[in-house]
């Protein structure tokens, strides 16, 4: 056996190294996929905490590092006609019935695992109608598309989001429902041009 090994000790050096080239390269994958995968920032959009109208619009941060809100959008649809404005600042309250400027706006920092409500949709529409001065109401459009942009606390990045919700008028009532489960990100090129877009269209925001 020794006078074996002794005979073929280069070949088996070099599928010694070989094998440990692939258990390392298996490593460095396994190293890679999980950094990717902590880095990458995940937003996500849902409803809930009411019924109806006045369910609450929840926007949760689901990744491994802090982001920071920067804007909310949103786009309502009525028989082919839509209309898409920023609505981060929550026009619909009074500055005169509330103490803290600050409950006012949707900007802020978003720790991971956590969640802040940005109004009911019903209150997205009325910023809509708001900002454009337009008579808008939730049983009269279609569906609305929610868009959440904001900065990756990594570094200088920007992230987004949107998920679009059908707007069902039954008994009197509209009630709100998501057309998919998960909430779809956005690739942050598409992001900064759409939402430079919106800026140039709203600038009062």
């Amino acid at each position: 056996m020794l006078q074996y090994l002794a005979q073929h000790a280069e070949i088996l050096n070099v599928l010694l190294n070989g094998l440990l080239v692939v258990i390392w390269a298996a490593y460095l994958q396994i190293f890679l996929v999980n950094h990717l995968r902590q880095s990458r920032s995940v937003i996500h959009i849902d409803i809930g905490a009411a019924d109806g109208e006045r369910s609450r619009c929840l926007v949760t941060n689901l990744s491994s590092n802090p982001l920071y809100v920067q804007g909310i959008a949103a786009e309502l649809f009525d028989n082919g006609y839509s209309a898409r404005v920023i609505v981060t600042e929550r026009e619909e309250i009074d500055q005169n019935d509330i103490e803290d400027p600050l409950a006012r706006t949707n900007r802020g920092t978003l720790h991971p695992g956590q969640t802040v409500d940005i109004g009911s949709l019903a209150d997205v529409v009325r910023r809509t109608w708001i900002r454009l001065g337009q008579e808008w109401s939730t049983d009269k459009i279609e569906h609305v598309t929610v868009t959440v942009v904001a900065i990756s606390g990594q570094g200088e990045r920007v992230v987004g989001a949107s998920k679009t919700f059908n707007a069902e008028y039954k008994n009197g009532h509209t009630h709100f429902v998501p057309q998919s489960l998960l909430t779809r990100q956005i690739r942050p090129r598409h992001i900064h041009t759409a939402f430079n877009d919106l800026l140039r269209d709203n600038p009062k925001q």
